[in-house]
């Protein structure tokens, strides 16, 4: 099934406000401290709570992905009193995920409610387009220090097929949403091949802002929007290549689980938004901006037990022609293992008996 097919259903997906959890399935925790600029993003939704993940690119600014913050049918910002951002846990607070937990518990936490809420004019939940959002706070979160905002937008994120990222996320951890985490998770994902991408999911053959990966291991994957997509540069600070879009496979819509054998991740890249940033903060490019240089591991998708350490530059990724798209090439049912699947529109799936 191809999303032009399933275009309309979308409709009422895409936000937590109507509780579909975000979560890292199956990662590994890490500490807060190496991305201590992860913040969490809790939304108070009509009947439940639900938690997204952000990133600070300076004190006061948040990125985050527009259908975390913004009225799935509208696709307008929420207001900025249905939102909380803060840092660290707060299983202890929101219990289990999909509960209703009153917002004043959440800011007594040490939580802020933003002072504004900037989605991106072009986000479009239907045709998943221009899924980025801001968050600009009054002042820095009360925990915040000058290293907690130490991250900046790569400028120009490798596309070379198997290159590894790190995705990380504060949402739940299993795909029935049971609970939050106690520390931040992380899991590793890899570009995937374009043909086999776009054959999944065809907007991606023309797009320049998004970048498709899937899990190096079938048992971890991102879920729901819970991806924020990071690099450490070869200077050891970290880098930000995007935030998760969708989740998908080709012929399972949506996917009953995130782990689902052959999905895939496309995430809304944030270099495409440099521009508008500057235009709607008081920031520079070069206060957001990384000017480090990254390389990249080569990592096998799908391969619970391998993974190559072969290293790739960022001048060479345009370039390079992937492994995968020999393998591709040789077993069309093998690149079709990658499926479709969203698990943010399952309120519509339902609807039309059928869809981050």
């Amino acid at each position: 099934m191809k999303f032009s097919v399933v275009a309309l259903v979308l409709a009422t997906a895409g936000s937590g406000v109507y509780g579909l959890e975000k979560r890292i399935v199956g990662g590994s925790a890490v500490s807060s401290s190496a991305f201590s600029f992860v913040t969490n993003i809790v939304i108070d939704g009509d009947s439940s709570t639900s938690v997204c993940t952000g990133a600070l690119i300076s004190p006061t600014v948040v990125i985050t992905s527009a259908y975390c913050v913004a009225d799935p049918i509208s696709n307008k910002a929420l207001a900025p009193n249905r939102i909380a951002v803060g840092q660290g846990k707060i299983s202890s607070i929101l219990g289990t995920a999909g509960s209703k937990v009153e917002l004043t518990k959440v800011l007594a936490a040490g939580y802020a409610i933003p002072q504004a809420v900037n989605v991106h004019p072009g986000y479009n939940s239907i045709a998943y387009s221009d899924n980025v959002a801001v968050l600009v706070l009054e002042k820095p979160l009360v925990n915040a220090t000058s290293a907690n905002v130490g991250a900046k937008i790569i400028k120009k994120p490798s596309t070379t097929t198997n290159a590894a990222y790190t995705a990380v996320g504060w949402g739940a951890t299993s795909n029935d949403g049971a609970s939050y985490p106690n520390q931040l998770q992380q899991t590793t994902l890899a570009v995937g091949s374009k043909s086999v991408c776009s054959e999944i999911w065809a907007p991606y053959t023309n797009l320049t802002n998004s970048l498709c990966l899937a899990p190096i291991k079938s048992s971890s994957n991102v879920c729901s929007g819970d991806g924020l997509l990071v690099k450490v540069a070869t200077d050891q600070s970290v880098g930000l290549a995007g935030i998760l879009n969708l989740v998908a496979t080709e012929d399972d819509v949506p996917a009953v689980k995130c782990t689902e054998e052959g999905a895939v991740d496309f995430f809304t890249t944030f270099s495409n938004y440099v521009a508008w940033l500057t235009q709607i903060t008081p920031l520079k490019e070069s206060d957001f901006v990384s000017t480090a240089s990254f390389s990249y591991d080569s990592a096998d998708i799908g391969d619970d037990d391998q993974s190559s350490s072969e290293s790739e530059s960022d001048s060479d990724s345009a370039s390079e022609e992937s492994s995968l798209d020999d393998v591709d090439s040789e077993s069309s049912d093998a690149s079709r293992s990658f499926k479709l699947a969203a698990p943010l529109v399952a309120i519509a799936s339902v609807a039309f008996g059928a869809l981050f």
